[in-house]
C-alpha cells in the first residue's frame, strides 16, 4: 500500500502566495509579471477555494 503523503499546512499556501506577489513586482517583463500573479492566484485558491476547508487544507486529501 502507498504511503499518503501529508497535505501541505495553509502556511505554506500563504507564504508561497506572499514570495509570488514580490517576485511579481520585482519582475521587469510583463510576461513574468502576469506569471507571477497567475501562481499565486493558484496559492490562493488553494488556501481559500472552493475545495479547500475552513482551515486552508485541501480537501481532496
Amino acid at each position: 500500500m502507498a504511503d499518503r503523503q501529508t497535505p501541505p499546512e495553509p502556511l505554506y499556501w500563504s507564504h508561497r502566495a506572499e514570495q509570488e506577489l514580490e517576485n511579481a513586482q520585482r519582475a521587469k517583463h510583463p510576461a513574468a509579471v502576469k506569471a507571477h500573479y497567475l501562481l499565486a492566484g493558484y496559492y490562493l485558491d488553494r488556501l481559500y477555494g472552493p475545495d479547500s476547508n475552513a482551515n486552508g487544507a485541501d480537501s481532496k486529501y
